[in-house]
């Protein structure tokens, strides 16, 4: 064992082992004390060595091997320096040691040296050797059997996660404008959350908000003039905390904020409100974050058409900051089912938010609703008296491809069924947009980012492409044929 010391040396000291590396620096190396084997060659004289019999354990079936005494990074190292003479080892051999560590309980072994084995089984030539069980090779890339029979049996709660929607608590209640995803700091409604929203949206249950009572609504109709006679800041806070304890009081924030309609308030009011009002408790069943947004800021939005004021923005962007599900429920998807359409002002909140609040599977997400899902899925939230402004339908602008592109420059991923129909999107309105630099750019930063994804379908890209008439034209079409 003397004279492999040198070598478990190395491999306890290089973070990627590599035999031809180690070869050639102990032959350049003058230290008298550094010896390695050379006939045969170090990696197939190691793996001899770390298959024969290790006396030193108990008797067992199969019998225990020197590789076995190892501890778990030189188990590790080792694997990965004959990983690096692969194509110089006995295949039978080199197929045993991987899959007999394979073939354990994953507890005898850890999980890097399990990853080594499988990475050297995988630079083995194939056919030929010692066979690996047939039944662990075969299966090794494939899902295990439960998450199988789930997939076959249940709507994917996610695209790349076949799981039932209940088993991953997604709310799944069938309201269009309802509030039933609303308020939320993650992706999905914790279970008995969701259970209290479709009782109160889809049937008729105790868990209804309770209806105002006459002093409830007297006390909402004085609270709306407040709100619009408020001249200062000391009284938009005081408004701010009366609307809470109210909303609180009554056991039915939707109801009073209807009355109330703090939207109609100038931008200096909404901007004290958005900061001073919380709608967070136990009694809003996390409806409140969103509640505000599409009360307090989504109308501002819904009409605008020039920039919206730095102060009002500056407090919309720290409330989404803090629930950028809601943001999403509550802004981005009411914003672009606008019956009119996207507009440059909407468009560029809609960026900042995107760009500054949300986490990229918000976004993703986002974009797998809008781009893949039905009508049924999007449910924008927003306040009964302006759902009139919200389509079934998306209306395709420049803006919206202009969102489309900010979305993409952040490495957003779109899933295969998203891209598909993009792809169809982009053919329909080629022909709309042809000088339109904003439909341009979107393709182009579209054929980059997506085309692994969007490949297949490059006859219709080009197709799209030959239809615009802009400086970026010959470009994309370059990009297309490069890609080809």
């Amino acid at each position: 064992m003397e004279q492999w010391l040198p070598l478990f040396r190395y491999l306890l000291a290089s973070p990627a082992p590599n035999a031809a590396a180690f070869s050639s620096s102990s032959s350049s190396s003058g230290d008298d004390d550094v010896h390695c084997p050379t006939a045969p060659p170090p990696a197939a004289a190691l793996l001899r060595l770390l298959l024969s019999p290790a006396p030193t354990l108990p008797a067992s079936d199969p019998p225990a091997i020197l590789f076995q005494t190892l501890p778990p990074l030189a188990q590790s190292q080792a694997l990965s320096f004959l990983a690096s003479s692969a194509g110089l080892l006995d295949s039978a051999l080199a197929r045993s040691l991987a899959t007999r560590i394979l073939s354990e309980p994953s507890g005898r072994y850890g999980l890097w040296a399990r990853r080594g084995a499988r990475h050297l089984l995988d630079g083995l030539p194939q056919g030929g050797g010692i066979d690996a069980p047939g039944e662990f090779l075969d299966g090794f890339h494939e899902p295990p059997q439960w998450l199988k029979e789930a997939a076959a049996r249940t709507r994917p709660a996610l695209p790349w996660l076949p799981l039932d929607r209940h088993s991953v608590k997604v709310g799944v209640c069938s309201g269009r404008y309802g509030f039933d995803r609303v308020g939320l700091d993650s992706l999905v409604l914790e279970k008995d959350e969701d259970s209290e929203m479709q009782e109160a949206k889809c049937v008729p249950s105790p868990s209804q908000p309770a209806a105002l009572g006459t002093l409830s609504v007297q006390r909402a109709l004085a609270l709306q003039k407040e709100i619009l006679m408020a001249e200062s800041i000391l009284v938009a806070q005081r408004v701010a905390k009366d609307l809470q304890q109210l909303c609180v009081e009554s056991g039915n924030a939707e109801a009073v904020l209807s009355i109330v309609q703090p939207w109609k308030a100038d931008d200096d009011t909404v901007r004290v409100l958005l900061s001073s009002l919380v709608l967070d408790g136990d009694g809003m069943h996390r409806k409140g974050p969103a509640l505000m947004l599409c009360s307090l800021f989504l109308p501002k939005l819904l009409e605008i058409q020039r920039p919206v004021s730095s102060v009002l923005l500056s407090a919309a962007l720290d409330l989404c900051k803090r629930h950028p599900a809601a943001a999403l429920e509550a802004i981005l998807l009411p914003l672009v089912l606008r019956k009119e359409g996207l507009n440059v002002p909407q468009c560029d909140v809609l960026t900042r938010i995107v760009k500054d609040c949300m986490h990229p599977l918000h976004v993703t997400a986002f974009c797998h609703r809008l781009l893949s899902g039905d009508e049924r899925e999007w449910r924008p939230v927003c306040m009964p008296e302006h759902r009139s402004n919200i389509s079934s339908n998306l209306v395709w602008t420049e803006s919206l491809f202009a969102l489309l592109y900010s979305i993409l420059n952040q490495d957003i991923c779109l899933t295969s069924s998203s891209t598909e129909n993009l792809v169809s999107v982009i053919d329909e309105m080629a022909s709309k947009l042809p000088r339109s630099l904003k439909f341009g750019n979107f393709l182009l930063c579209f054929i980059s980012k997506c085309w692994r994804v969007s490949k297949i379908h490059s006859v219709l890209l080009e197709r799209a492409a030959e239809k615009t008439d802009t400086f970026l034209t010959k470009a994309i079409l370059a990009k297309l044929r490069t890609a080809n």
